[in-house]
């Protein structure tokens, strides 16, 4: 028997919980306007040195937004065989359930690419399908040069990772299943109220570091550690990437007219851009580890950061014009 759940290319994925979270939702979430209101803070956490979007986490699934029932299932590992386990994941999937644990990833590489990393990489794998004839679970993550894949597991590899610390004294994993009927809405008056606190975040001194703030000591932090956190990077280029989608969704549904939206439109698709060149300068400099690709960052996303504050200003000037008409 062959069960595979619905699986889609994210558009927010700089993070694992992200992928995973909007590869089960990505059609919905977007076409019905639902992340508009949110995604739109970025937080730089300087114990680290990484950005994220502020709120959301690592690993957990929209915590705060009511969208999947969670189940939490912990085994005693003197219970845990293979075939005991495979076959509880099998049974989640056949019910609609998304399969998310912890699993040593040098098993799952090492396998899939005649490897042999030593000592464990403890990682978040995420499971949406089986075949019970092949004996294999469909799984996807960034499972090797920090890209996007999804992978065919072999029962055998994949209990062999879920395995890996038999000191804990038990297996757990966690499920998620859609609410069905959930509300798929976007709160006009929410994005503007969060619009506003991003404007208000360019010059008020706070604990959390958000949004063009946040940017701006990544980007110092770089020229610091000489060092490239890539999610980060990519994080900072998709949220301007999904930045365009927003503003053509606002313009779409008339909270924008018609001309101010072609000159945001340019101004957004201009800063997508930057970053772009910027992320793409960041691959070049983990390649070649010259200094002066740092410099080369660092100038465009401090040039960039000023046209995004512009930007901001510009589009709470445009919601301003049309309120009352919506």
């Amino acid at each position: 028997m062959k069960k595979v759940l619905k699986n889609l290319e994210p558009w927010i994925r700089p993070y694992l919980g992200d992928a995973f979270c909007f590869s089960t939702i990505n059609d919905i979430a977007f076409e019905s306007g639902w992340v508009y209101d949110k995604y739109i803070h970025l937080e730089f956490t300087p114990q680290d040195g990484h950005i994220k979007y502020a709120g959301y986490d690592y690993y957990d699934f929209v915590p705060d937004q009511g969208l999947f029932i969670k189940s939490y299932t912990q085994i005693p590992f003197s219970f845990c065989t293979q075939q005991y386990i495979c076959g509880l994941i099998m049974e989640m999937i056949d019910d609609g359930e998304y399969f998310f644990a912890l699993w040593d990833e040098n098993v799952v590489t090492n396998f899939l690419y005649n490897e042999d990393q030593q000592g464990i990489f403890e990682h978040g794998c995420f499971v949406y399908g089986y075949d019970s004839e092949q004996e294999i679970f469909y799984s996807q993550g960034y499972l090797r040069d920090e890209k996007w894949k999804r992978a065919e597991i072999p029962y055998s590899v994949f209990y062999r990772a879920l395995s890996y610390y038999p000191e804990k004294g038990e297996i757990d994993f966690n499920g998620y299943k859609p609410v069905e009927n959930y509300s798929w809405t976007f709160d006009f008056e929410k994005m503007k109220a969060e619009f506003k606190i991003y404007q208000e975040s360019f010059h008020m001194e706070s604990d959390r570091i958000l949004d063009a703030r946040a940017e701006k000591g990544y980007f110092e932090r770089l020229l610091v550690e000489h060092s490239i956190h890539y999610p980060s990077l990519y994080c900072v280029y998709e949220h301007k990437m999904n930045m365009v989608r927003r503003v053509e969704y606002l313009i779409e549904k008339c909270y924008i007219n018609e001309t101010d939206g072609k000159s945001l439109m340019a101004q957004i698709q201009d800063i997508e851009s930057d970053f772009k060149k910027i992320m793409l300068f960041g691959i070049k400099y983990v390649l070649y580890q010259e200094d002066d690709i740092l410099e080369k960052i660092y100038k465009k996303a401090m040039q960039s950061i000023e046209k995004e504050k512009e930007f901001i200003f510009k589009l709470l000037e445009s919601f301003n014009a049309v309120s009352g008409s919506v």
